[in-house]
């Protein structure tokens, strides 16, 4: 399972994901990472070059993703991405079959040149990031000209700082639209005091 970590200030996002079993995929240039499509070029002095840059460029434009984590007990991810523990976490399952789904490597930017240049370079690229991100656990899904993916929801987990009223109004949501969606309240160690 797969996570994807939302905030429900914007109520009608996390509906749509409930109602419609999908998630948005975006184009790379909109993720929060400003090193996000960049990478390292390995220069082969022909007039490939800058017709190779050019390609991928148009191919990481063509790409749309939707970014998940393999994580969901990251208490960073709740505090930047759900509201401050006051949102949710959405456990989905993607079918493999449907979707490229890739692990980030977490190892810098990737190098590209005539060597390894091929259809798929420009999901290679976009697998990569520098280790500051690494804390996000994340697997991305790649789609071409389709704006969501499909997913299989499964799980809610409620933020521990969410509202009881809130909570009971996603719990009565889930339960009409898919009872057979889990729904279960973040971990909280109750060692601390």
């Amino acid at each position: 399972m797969l996570y994807k970590y939302r905030g429900i200030r914007d109520f009608r996002f996390f509906t749509d994901i409930i109602l419609k079993s999908r998630l948005y995929a975006a184009p790379y240039f909109d993720l929060n990472d400003p090193m996000e499509g960049k990478y390292l070029y390995s220069q082969g002095g022909s007039s490939l070059d800058e017709d190779m840059r050019r390609l991928l460029k148009g191919e990481k434009e063509k790409l749309r993703i939707c970014a998940l984590s393999r994580d969901p007990n990251n208490e960073l991810m709740w505090s930047h991405y759900s509201e401050g523990h006051r949102g949710v976490v959405v456990g989905v399952k993607i079918d493999p079959s449907k979707y490229e789904v890739r692990p980030i490597e977490y190892d810098g930017l990737h190098r590209v040149g005539l060597n390894n240049f091929h259809n798929g370079a420009a999901i290679d690229v976009l697998s990569h990031k520098l280790d500051v991100w690494q804390y996000e656990a994340e697997e991305r899904v790649f789609t071409r000209g389709k704006q969501f993916v499909d997913v299989t929801v499964c799980r809610i987990i409620c933020g521990s700082r969410m509202s009881t009223q809130d909570k009971g109004f996603i719990t009565e949501l889930v339960e009409k639209i898919n009872p057979d969606i889990e729904i279960i309240n973040a971990r909280t160690d109750s060692a601390y005091v």
